[in-house]
């Protein structure tokens, strides 16, 4: 993919986002039904659904009254934890329409206001959403799934005011080699970047598989993720490797004496 030229990297980029939305649409009713006491939990005082290490990651910020915008948010209920948190302004993207429509359900179960959830595919979110946001949000799952890694980083960046910082959990590149197994094994290249076509479901609650519309992911190193963040305009300021499970797979490496690193923290402030 790295020879492709501009308008080429466009529109495969497009291609393959739009088929893989179709099969997160179809998932959206089965991540419902594996989580039927989530809009009560939402209803909660100081719901938080936020993975621990992510979660101190969080509570360093100045948070209190900030803007902040979740690319790829999913259902909401992580966005909605970080607005209990004291947030000010909180707007989550996804492009998915039926998870938005969860999102939304969810925002009318608890105490909160001021929020908003909207669908864009995220490499064409519209241009008046940039320089509004004090923070920008990724948790875990989302690059994976995303052909053109620094389009969606300078995405990230455009959202961001100067000086705003980007909060990211996310699988580590290292974790992407492997098969789930009794046990977990290496089956995959860490450098092939080719795209990785399934169609057997985006079940990774029960890890049921059932027949879906066809999905890509794609595997991106370490230093494809740092590089997108350095040509984005985004300074490191914290980098966390993660030894426990916080994504739902291949988690018997979280036990094994000789276990890799499963997941990820990082923080970058847009100079």
């Amino acid at each position: 993919m790295a020879t492709e030229t501009k308008e080429a990297l466009k529109d495969s980029t497009k291609k393959y986002t739009e088929q893989t939305l179709k099969s997160w649409n179809e998932a959206a009713a089965i991540h419902h039904q594996r989580n039927p006491d989530l809009a009560e939990r939402v209803a909660e005082p100081g719901f938080n659904a936020l993975e621990a290490d992510f979660n101190r990651l969080v509570d360093a910020q100045e948070l209190t009254g900030a803007s902040v915008v979740q690319v790829c948010c999913n259902n909401g209920k992580d966005l909605l934890s970080i607005k209990n948190k004291g947030a000010g302004y909180c707007l989550g993207i996804d492009g998915s329409s039926k998870f938005i429509e969860q999102a939304n359900s969810l925002v009318k179960s608890g105490d909160f206001s001021d929020m908003a959830f909207e669908t864009h595919n995220v490499y064409e979110i519209p241009p008046h959403h940039y320089g509004r946001f004090d923070f920008a949000v990724i948790t875990i799952g989302v690059l994976n799934w995303m052909p053109d890694l620094q389009g969606f980083i300078q995405t990230c960046s455009k959202l961001l005011k100067p000086g705003g910082r980007l909060l990211m959990e996310e699988i580590h590149p290292v974790l992407n080699m492997y098969a789930e197994g009794t046990p977990s094994h290496i089956a995959y290249s860490y450098f092939d970047r080719e795209a990785q076509v399934s169609d057997d479901g985006l079940d990774y609650f029960t890890g049921e598989k059932y027949a879906s519309e066809p999905h890509y992911n794609f595997q991106h190193t370490l230093g494809d993720i740092f590089s997108a963040a350095i040509a984005s305009n985004l300074v490191l300021e914290t980098f966390e490797e993660i030894a426990e499970d916080v994504g739902n797979c291949c988690g018997d490496l979280a036990n094994i004496p000789h276990n890799p690193p499963l997941a990820l923290t990082a923080s970058w402030r847009k100079a």
